[in-house]
């Protein structure tokens, strides 16, 4: 069986940044404003932009292509996961500019959707099932959203847990390209939270559908919990994933939360860009330095009712030479 890699994981960031507490939600609810920016929960600055969604996607297209060494009119399939598109027939038109700008002139493009802030892991997990199975040697995955668009403005999310930022993700999913190999992937759906719903009883049924989640994703491909070096999740307040994480046993050192206070919650591009910063940080003699071939990452991305880890190895596996290269 063909393994998937995920390689090149980048990202493009908001143009602006903020302090959160310039927000005019918060400026109007102090207590909140107290709450997000704690260091418990860790909000400092937020990103936004005044450029359209594709702008910010084909800047990171182009930085994980340049950086996987793949053409981009090698690349099959073009997964968008995203809820900031424009409707109708001006969608169509957005991903033709973004194609051409990335130079994806062979590559069908679709669109992922209704998960939230899951959808783009669901999207890697999709990726990796089309790579495995021969249907495709490359798929790029393209995560990307503006709260103008995808929250309807609102910034502060998550019922309350993350203030929301303007961000675009990308990672290639490939056949021979070197990158992480992809292990696994498991999502969960529960229903929204109601109004009615006590705080506690709110709590248990997101600690549930935790546990739930990764108690499917050991199921897909067995792995112990002592081989996870760590747990990249979206960027909820710090306080929120540790009750979340520690509970299935990934709190503490192994949950990568140093992304919260400088880019806020990049809804769902959030595990790709931490995904990122952690493999750059490796070459300057960060903690992903020391991962063995045994140890495993896990992607995790988070939405109100739907949840999607993906299983990782943590060490890349090299590029595969296809028939005819490297002949001298």
């Amino acid at each position: 069986m063909i393994t998937a890699r995920l390689s090149a994981p980048a990202y493009e960031l908001g143009e602006y940044a903020d302090p959160v507490t310039e927000l005019p939600e918060l400026l109007a609810d102090p207590r909140a404003a107290a709450e997000l920016t704690a260091p418990a929960a860790g909000f400092d600055t937020y990103r936004w932009s005044d450029a359209p969604v594709g702008e910010l996607m084909a800047a990171a297209a182009q930085r994980t292509l340049g950086e996987a060494g793949v053409p981009g009119d090698e690349v099959d399939l073009v997964l968008l996961a995203t809820d900031s598109l424009p409707p109708g027939r001006s969608a169509h038109r957005d991903v033709a500019e973004l194609l051409a700008e990335a130079g994806l002139t062979r590559a069908t493009a679709s669109t992922l959707s209704l998960m939230d802030c899951a959808t783009a892991m669901a999207a890697v997990g999709t990726a990796a099932s089309l790579v495995r199975d021969g249907s495709a040697r490359h798929v790029l995955v393209v995560s990307g959203d503006l709260a103008d668009r995808a929250t309807g403005g609102e910034r502060i999310v998550a019922g309350g847990a993350a203030i929301a930022s303007d961000a675009a993700a990308t990672a290639l999913v490939s056949a021979t390209a070197a990158g992480l190999p992809v292990l696994g992937m498991a999502h969960h759906t529960a229903p929204e939270p109601v109004r009615e719903d006590s705080p506690r009883r709110q709590l248990a049924s997101r600690i549930a559908a935790h546990r739930e989640l990764f108690a499917r994703l050991a199921d897909r491909h067995p792995f112990k919990p002592e081989e996870v070096r760590a747990v990249l999740p979206s960027n909820f307040a710090r306080n929120v994933l540790e009750i979340y994480l520690s509970d299935v046993g990934y709190g503490g050192a192994r949950l990568a939360l140093g992304n919260v206070g400088r880019i806020a919650h990049c809804l769902g591009s959030d595990p790709l860009i931490n995904l990122a910063d952690r493999l750059a940080e490796a070459k300057t003699g960060g903690p992903a330095q020391e991962d063995r071939a045994e140890d495993r990452l896990i992607l995790l991305g988070a939405g109100i009712s739907h949840l999607a880890a993906v299983l990782l190895g943590a060490r890349p596996l090299p590029a595969v030479e296809r028939a005819g290269e490297g002949a001298g």
